[in-house]
């Protein structure tokens, strides 16, 4: 009688070493975007500080946090995603790390507010290219319905990143200045992205039971904008996103201002309540909706409009409460809810495209809504508390991140009208 233990073991093992390998991918790409908004987020806890030496305003300082950072990336994250769609997406996203970083280092050698400009394009020009190969490098080694949750994982990046910065550079500006701050976030970037290069492989295109041809950009784009629910989720995603910059710009200062708390306590109070209650949306947004939606597609979108909406009028409690606890437990709450919707919203736009087009899916949605964030929403919150301080004081700033509690639930309305769409288009993309 033949013993068929030692061939099933090896069956086994032969079996786990591909899902140990994608999840290793999948790790060390979750720490790579971690790290690409960790050197975001810590300028936002250094704008007092910056503020103060280079004698600026609230609105200079919004331009810094956005366009400052946007302007190269919105230049190049289109051409870059395209190359990213016929070259081999380990080597640019190893590089792009390896450049903005040293970029965020530069940041602590600036001698003036253009230099600090400078070296901010840098950083936008190096994280232009990060994402979308990431993105599309993770949606061909995990199908359609295990890619919520698999970029649910990598979206927990964003609330790790922004845990670290605000804790980092809360702590070490406290202690050695903002200069450091920006030494210590940049230096471990350097070294991580030889790992990258050195330890990841190339997965083969629409290797997921998909078939790979390489399109031209005009019949590209012409698919995407024909599938409504691309179209509509983007509009939408631009304005939840407009709330995560918002918060992740002005957050720090509203305590510093409103609740009076020094550097090293606004590191801890925002990179707890904000960055750690942000990863746990995140990652339970993943799950959550890689279960619910195997039988009805719409719920990838359904779910997001709920924790969406929920999320304005808890975080306008959050802005006008004179209590200092419930305003800490309703920015962790905003911070969970808003974070619900960044893995399902990421997977929609894999999963609407066909394989030869996610790296310029994920792009587009990125850049614009990067733009529209990262650039419109820390300009227009710094434009309305320099409009509003003769009147509100201090105060201002609480009123003028209000309108992050508006843009999130109107994001919401849009995903529930997407949903409409969502089935056909996944079957179009497939």
């Amino acid at each position: 009688m033949v013993d068929l233990a030692p061939q099933a073991a090896a069956h086994s093992q032969d079996a786990a070493r591909p899902a140990a390998r994608r999840y290793y991918v999948l790790g060390l790409l979750t720490i790579v975007y971690a790290l690409n908004f960790l050197d975001r987020t810590i300028f936002n806890v250094l704008i007092e500080p910056i503020k103060k030496e280079f004698a600026l305003s609230d609105t200079m300082m919004g331009l810094l946090a956005g366009f400052g950072f946007v302007l190269a990336y919105s230049l190049l994250g289109i051409p870059i995603a395209r190359m990213a769609d016929r070259m081999n997406r380990r080597n640019i996203v190893a590089c792009a790390f390896a450049l903005w970083s040293a970029m965020t280092y530069l940041c602590g050698t600036a001698s003036s507010i253009t230099t600090l400009a400078l070296a901010r394009i840098g950083v936008g020009v190096g994280e232009s290219a990060g994402t979308p190969a990431s993105q599309s490098m993770i949606a061909d080694l995990f199908d359609k319905d295990e890619r919520p949750r698999a970029l649910g994982i990598y979206a927990i990046g964003t609330y790790l990143g922004v845990f670290l910065g605000y804790f980092i550079g809360g702590y070490v500006n406290q202690h050695y200045g903002w200069r450091m701050a920006f030494f210590t976030a940049g230096l471990p970037g350097v070294a991580l992205s030889a790992v990258l290069w050195l330890t990841i492989a190339e997965p083969a295109r629409g290797a997921v039971a998909e078939t790979f041809k390489a399109e031209p950009i005009g019949p590209t784009l012409h698919f995407l904008g024909s599938q409504p629910s691309f179209i509509i989720v983007l509009i939408g995603f631009c304005l939840t996103t407009y709330t995560n910059y918002a918060t992740a710009v002005w957050i720090p200062p509203f305590l510093a201002r409103i609740h009076h708390l020094t550097s090293a306590e606004i590191g801890t109070y925002a990179g707890t309540f904000k960055g750690l209650a942000g990863m746990a949306g995140t990652l339970v947004g993943g799950i959550v909706v890689a279960r619910i939606s195997r039988r009805d597609d719409r719920w990838k979108l359904w779910a997001p409009a709920i924790m969406s909406g929920l999320a304005g009028p808890v975080f306008a409690l959050c802005m006008l409460t004179p209590s200092f606890p419930l305003m800490v437990a309703t920015l962790a709450l905003t911070s969970f809810l808003v974070g619900f919707h960044l893995g399902p919203i990421f997977a929609i736009a894999q999963t609407v495209a066909r394989p030869s087009m996610r790296a310029l899916a994920s792009a587009i949605v990125l850049l614009t809504a990067t733009c529209f964030g990262q650039g419109v929403a820390p300009l227009a919150v710094g434009m309305i508390n320099d409009a509003l301080k003769d009147t509100y004081g201090a105060d201002a700033v609480r009123y003028s991140l209000l309108s992050a509690a508006v843009t999130t639930m109107l994001g919401a309305l849009l995903f529930v009208w997407a949903a409409r769409w969502i089935r056909a288009d996944i079957a179009r993309a497939s």
